[in-house]
């Protein structure tokens, strides 16, 4: 178990190392399990003062969602994974985003695809919005505004991408051609954030307000197929005053054979001053 972080989200396993963003924490870290904790990039160096999605380029930079400021940084990266280079805007999202950016998926060819709030969840009724595509010429398009605060988000085999949509508690599908469905509706109340497949293509399904991992089954298990809640049994507790412990992501290891899954206490208000925040590794049937 990796603690005493902030807010852990955009888990993401590259080359044998689990890199993620520490939201209340101003960093993008790398963990190599065993060993410390690096960080990789923080707002003294350029970074977001919240950072949220990641992904990489083709030419192995690595993007970063900078949530406060609706944009996407990129960063060069060395052989090791240090920064090589200063941080740049590469693409600003403010024209097609009125509240914050959130999480983000990259494709291989370096297509990315940024979700945002589309609301102010402390204020206002959930409306949906739309994904953000930054093509790899820099030019910038949405889809149609169907998802309600897209977040984790994931390419399946097929090609689709998945969608978990927070505050509509369910996991959609949108194919190639931009057919947007539900694939999975999720518990009332219960908050999907992030999600990752794995590779028999089961879906691992963080629910951050039940403070739960769920699984999803293959699409080709059949539409009966019900989500099933593998973690925790009973709501995690940070300790004495702390409340219990949202689960917020997750990522499959690409051997299928673990997950790492990340949670901080249900009270951001708390988060942001104590270092609730914590990745565990489960093994995975």
């Amino acid at each position: 178990m990796l603690a005493d972080l902030g807010f852990p989200e955009a888990l993401r396993w590259r080359d044998g190392a689990l890199w993620f963003s520490d939201m209340f924490r101003s960093r993008v870290m790398r963990w190599v399990p065993g060993s410390a904790a690096t960080v990789v990039l923080d707002a003294a160096d350029g970074g977001p003062t919240v950072p949220g999605g990641l992904g990489w380029l083709p030419d192995g930079s690595l993007l970063v969602v900078d949530c406060e400021k609706r944009r996407v940084l990129r960063l060069p990266l060395d052989a090791s994974g240090d920064a090589a280079g200063p941080v740049s805007v590469y693409a600003d999202l403010a024209a097609v985003m009125t509240h914050s950016a959130n999480d983000m998926h990259v494709d291989s060819d370096g297509t990315a695809w940024v979700g945002g709030y589309g609301f102010d969840p402390e204020n206002d009724a959930p409306v949906p919005s739309p994904l953000v595509r930054v093509a790899t010429d820099g030019a910038i398009s949405t889809t149609a505004s169907v998802f309600v605060f897209p977040n984790g988000c994931e390419r399946d085999a097929s090609g689709a991408l998945l969608v978990a949509e927070t505050f509509a508690d369910r996991v959609s599908t949108m194919s190639p051609d931009g057919t947007v469905a539900v694939r999975s509706a999720l518990p009332q109340g219960s908050g999907p954030d992030g999600l990752s497949i794995a590779p028999d293509g089961t879906v691992y399904v963080a629910l951050a307000f039940a403070g739960a991992l769920a699984r999803l089954a293959p699409a080709d298990a059949g539409p009966d197929a019900e989500p099933t809640i593998i973690y925790p049994a009973e709501p995690i507790a940070t300790g004495p005053g702390a409340g219990p412990l949202g689960v917020y992501d997750c990522a499959v290891h690409p051997d299928g054979r673990r997950i790492a899954v990340a949670m901080a206490s249900l009270d951001e208000d708390l988060a942001m001053r104590v270092d609730t925040g914590r990745i565990v590794l489960l093994d995975l049937p």
